[in-house]
């Protein structure tokens, strides 16, 4: 294990012999207090804790919610498991990965959850479902379900919808083949009011288009706190018990990684108090002097099935052969967000650790993954791991900001 130092806000020296700005969070605390709209609006409400969860978690939950407000609205019906089939490589696929959730009455049922979120940048309230495989020419003759239902999650409640595989759908561009469509219905602009925009979101779902209300679910009730209650005990895991009271945690992905960028920003600042500085760009988060920076964050995530700890930066725009002629970046940041600290490095320019992205690559960019030793259960010790490997691959690590708890 790696000591961490005492001194913070000066430089300590790191294995490749460069040095390393140590700083304490309190120094970024009018960026972390920030946490946004769509977070405040859950704090104090029944659905907070469920906010608080990846997106990924929270649909699992959410499905089983609909599945089992489905089964009680049809006691009658035969819902059972679905075959996974196969991969377009010919692999099994896993359960969750399936093609449609489950079968209800022989009817392949697919289920669909959306956060109730707000768009800043467009000043309303929306709701926004992805992955939905619906025909498209060349790859998909048909849905490969037969019923789609949507869960729309807000503070308070749950809306299952019976979707009319029409309202609110739009393609996802050249990613529509691989990706699916989403289903894209907001509130009026300029409505802050979240439960006004509501209603204005379910006006459109059920009013101006043909889908139908299954189902109503009082997050406050006591049955829904039970089902709840046990669903996420379920799938609790060392991750959530790590990232519990950390900051920036109790905000949503995409927020987090805006708040992370805002973080870098002030940290490159610090590092090159004599350049001059833009965030006037499109095409990368800031100019530092005619330098195009690139900031991509990661969340330490334990994966089950490798039995260890890894961090993903994802969306890299870097040159690609039929994609694009170069990077769309001069210098390339890549930032772990732990329970300990973010930790900071510049990418040593290259292919180095890139990924490719499978047919999502031509839009979305390629990866790279750090990861811990395998069956090191311990944060620390895993995050020693990726910090050396990084260190290693030939990445400079620029800064370290660590939590007060994180000391």
């Amino acid at each position: 294990m790696r000591s961490q130092s005492d001194v913070i806000g000066l430089v300590r020296l790191c294995a490749d012999g460069q040095l390393c700005l140590v700083l304490s969070a309190s120094q970024f605390q009018h960026i972390l207090d920030d946490t946004g709209q769509t977070s405040k609006a859950y704090a104090g409400h029944a659905g907070h804790e469920l906010s608080l969860l990846s997106g990924k978690r929270r649909g699992m939950i959410l499905n089983e919610l609909c599945k089992k407000e489905l089964a009680r609205l049809n006691p009658n019906s035969k819902i059972e498991e679905p075959t996974p089939g196969t991969c377009c490589n010919g692999a099994r696929r896993s359960h969750y990965h399936s093609e449609y959730d489950f079968t209800m009455d022989g009817r392949k049922v697919e289920c669909k959850s959306a956060q109730m979120s707000w768009d800043k940048t467009n000043k309303n309230w929306r709701a926004l479902f992805h992955r939905i495989k619906l025909p498209w020419p060349g790859v998909r003759d048909r849905a490969p379900f037969d019923d789609l239902y949507l869960t729309l999650f807000s503070p308070d409640s749950l809306h299952i919808i019976r979707h009319d595989v029409r309202t609110g759908v739009c393609s996802t561009g050249k990613r529509t083949g691989s990706s699916g469509h989403q289903i894209f219905v907001r509130g009026a602009a300029g409505q802050e009011c979240w439960q006004i925009a509501r209603s204005q979101i379910l006006h459109k779902f059920l009013t101006k288009g043909h889908c139908k209300l299954v189902s109503y679910v009082n997050l406050s009730a006591v049955e829904a706190t039970s089902w709840l209650k046990n669903l996420m005990e379920g799938m609790t895991s060392c991750q959530d018990e790590a990232y519990h009271g950390v900051p920036l945690n109790d905000m949503t992905p995409r927020l987090r990684g805006l708040r992370i960028e805002e973080i870098a920003f002030e940290v490159d600042q610090i590092l090159h108090q004599n350049s001059s500085f833009s965030r006037d760009c499109s095409t990368v988060d800031w100019i530092r002097g005619g330098v195009a920076v690139e900031v991509k964050h990661g969340q330490m995530c334990f994966v089950k099935v490798r039995r260890c700890w890894e961090c993903v930066f994802s969306n890299i725009k870097c040159a690609s052969k039929h994609v694009r002629d170069k990077d769309l970046f001069d210098e390339l940041w890549l930032a772990i967000y732990s329970p300990i600290a973010i930790h900071f490095f510049k990418h040593p320019g290259g292919k180095v650790r890139l990924m490719a992205a499978g047919l999502k690559e031509q839009d979305d960019g390629r990866n790279i993954v750090v990861r811990g030793s395998k069956d090191v259960l311990g944060v620390r010790e895993a995050l020693d791991n990726m910090l050396t490997n990084m260190e290693e691959w030939g990445c400079h690590h620029v800064a370290t900001v660590y939590w007060d708890n994180g000391q």
